[in-house]
C-alpha cells in the first residue's frame, strides 16, 4: 500500500517506508554531519552576545523564494520500493490541471522527502509537481546504483502521475536540482536523459555537489558533462563553509561544462553579524524544520531555484540576484558571490 499525504487535511496511510530503525540512524548521521558543519550556538541554543542581538531577515512575501503561494497546499503520494522508492509532491487547493515537473535529487543518507520538507513543500505550493527518487535501499548501497536508481524511479513516477487523480507533468517543463551526491546525480540525468528517453531538463541546479568526502576518495562517479546540452541552463551552487565536500567537485563540474551558454557558478557566504547566525556549510540546504530553515534558503537555494525556472521556462537568461536581505538592524546579510 502506498502512502498519501494531504498537507492540509491531515490523512496518512501507512504504508512501506523507513523502519523506525532507519529513520533513527539517518537522524543520528544527520546530527553528527550537523554537528561538524554548523556553529555551536546554533545547536546549544546559546545566547547572543551583546554585538550579536540583530535576528536574520524572515521569508520575503513575494518573488522567487518568496511566500506568495498559488496554491495553499500540497499532496504527497509514496509509491515503489528499496531504491526504486519514490514520492510524489503535487501542488493542491487548487490543484492545476498540470504543472512543471521538478526531479529533486537528495544528498546521501537524506532517503526521505522530511529532510527537505520546507523546500520540497515551497515548490510544490508556488505549482510544481515535486518527483523524489530515494535511489539508496541502505546507507551504504552500493554507489553505482544510485543513477539506475533515479531513472527507474522517474519512469515509474511518470507512469505513475499518468494516471487518474494527479496533477500531469508537462514535460516541456523539466528541472532537476540535487544536493551533495544529488547533486552529482542530476547533473548525471541531464548527461543521459535523452539516450534513456526520459524528460531533457531545460535547467540544472547542483547544489555543493560532492562524490565523497573532502580531500578523500571519489565514492561516486560523475558523467561526461562535455555531453550536457549547449542550450541548457545551469546553476553551481556551493558553500563558502562547506567542510565535507568543499568545493572540487563543484569545479570540475564549472571546468566541464564551457559549451553551456548560460550558467553561473554560486557561493553562499556565511554572516555571524546576528542571531541565529547564518552558516553556509554543508548542511545548510536542509529544511526539515525551523531550525534548519532560515534565509541562506528562502533567500538563497529556494530564490536561486525559482529564479532559475523562471529563466527556463521563459526563455530569458538566468538572473542571480546576489542579495541575501538585511538583520534587523538594517545591515546587509553578506551577499552571494557569483561567476559567470
Amino acid at each position: 500500500m502506498s502512502l498519501a499525504k494531504d498537507a492540509l487535511g491531515g490523512r496518512r496511510l501507512l504504508g512501506k517506508g523507513l523502519g523506525l530503525p532507519m529513520k533513527i540512524a539517518v537522524f543520528l548521521f544527520l546530527a553528527a554531519l550537523s554537528a561538524a558543519s554548523f556553529g555551536e550556538d546554533r545547536l546549544t541554543g546559546a545566547e547572543p552576545s551583546e554585538n550579536r542581538k540583530a535576528s536574520p531577515p524572515s521569508q520575503p512575501a513575494n518573488g522567487p523564494g518568496g511566500s506568495d503561494y498559488a496554491h495553499a497546499g500540497f499532496r504527497e503520494t509514496e509509491h515503489g520500493e528499496g531504491g526504486r522508492q519514490f514520492w510524489i509532491i503535487e501542488p493542491a487547493q487548487p490543484a492545476p490541471k498540470s504543472a512543471p515537473l521538478v526531479i529533486f535529487i537528495h544528498g546521501w543518507s537524506a532517503m526521505t522527502p522530511d529532510t527537505y520538507r520546507g523546500w520540497v513543500n515551497h515548490l510544490a505550493k508556488r505549482g510544481n509537481i515535486v518527483v523524489y527518487p530515494r535511489y539508496q535501499e541502505k546507507l551504504l548501497s552500493v554507489s553505482l546504483e544510485y543513477l539506475p536508481n533515479v531513472l527507474a524511479s522517474v519512469r515509474d513516477a511518470l507512469a505513475e502521475l499518468s494516471k487518474p487523480g494527479h496533477v500531469k507533468p508537462d514535460l516541456d517543463r523539466v528541472v532537476v536540482a540535487g544536493h551533495s551526491v544529488g547533486g552529482v546525480e542530476a547533473v548525471n540525468y541531464a548527461v543521459v536523459a535523452r539516450v534513456e528517453h526520459l524528460p531533457i531538463p531545460k535547467a540544472v541546479m547542483s547544489v555543493q555537489p560532492g562524490q565523497g568526502p573532502r580531500g578523500g576518495m571519489t565514492l561516486v562517479p560523475m558523467g561526461d558533462c562535455a555531453k550536457l546540452a549547449a542550450e541548457l541552463k545551469l546553476l553551481v551552487v556551493v558553500g563558502a563553509a562547506d567542510n565535507i565536500v568543499g568545493s572540487d567537485t563543484a569545479r570540475e563540474i564549472w571546468r566541464g561544462t564551457k559549451q553551456v551558454g548560460d550558467r553561473a557558478f554560486v557561493t553562499m557566504q556565511s554572516d555571524s553579524h546576528g542571531f541565529p547566525p547564518l552558516d553556509s556549510g554543508h548542511l545548510s540546504p536542509v529544511s526539515w524544520n525551523g531550525l534548519m530553515t532560515d534565509a541562506l534558503d528562502w533567500n538563497g537555494y529556494w530564490k536561486l531555484l525559482d529564479s532559475l525556472m523562471d529563466a527556463a521556462f521563459s526563455g530569458k537568461k538566468i538572473t542571480v540576484d546576489p542579495n541575501m536581505g538585511a538583520w534587523s538592524d538594517s545591515v546587509p546579510v553578506a551577499p552571494m558571490k557569483i561567476e559567470r
